[in-house]
């Protein structure tokens, strides 16, 4: 019985030592990318992919929200004279939000904590203006719209925050 003990706990050794053998020799490998979809086939680097891949996702989000915009205006039944807020309410929607050039590792490691703060609370008051541009745009819009109109404004708003995983309930 001791033999066989010996003779498994030797044989998980010489397992072990050919696994971390592998181990060893495969460190010196490149790390083959997870995707090796058309993009790739291409020659293109994964970070000229994800360049276009985000591209192509803010085309889609820009034609998504016209559609959307678009849809919400005729369940509004504008007015002639509702036009121009209108107008402005779908300009300031459409913009795209900005997001912020990701900072460089190398440089935050220069900075003290207070100064990494002061970073990034500039980079948090510029997406607030972001923000708080849109809520004015509809808070003005929704100020020209009759009742009846409002009542539609808020079942399309309510709809759409659900949607975005705004509504009660969630947990952010």
């Amino acid at each position: 019985m001791k033999l066989t003990h010996k003779l498994s706990f030797g044989l998980g050794l010489v397992l072990a030592g050919v696994s971390m053998n592998a181990l060893a020799q495969n460190q010196g490998m490149p790390m083959q990318p997870m995707h090796t979809g058309p993009m790739l086939m291409q020659g293109m680097t994964p970070h000229q992919m994800s360049e276009q891949r985000m591209a192509q996702m803010q085309s889609r989000r820009a034609e998504h929200r016209a559609k959307r915009l678009q849809e919400l205006k005729v369940f509004l039944q504008l007015q002639s004279n509702q036009e121009a807020d209108w107008s402005t309410f779908s300009a300031a929607l459409q913009s795209p939000m900005n997001r912020p050039v990701p900072m460089n590792p190398a440089e935050m490691e220069k900075l003290t904590t207070p100064e990494r703060i002061d970073k990034m609370m500039t980079m948090k008051a510029a997406r607030d203006a972001q923000i708080n541009s849109r809520m004015t745009a509809t808070k003005t819009f929704y100020a020209s719209l009759n009742p009846q109109q409002q009542k539609v404004f808020d079942t399309h708003a309510s709809k759409a925050m659900k949607r975005h995983g705004m509504g009660p309930g969630h947990r952010g």
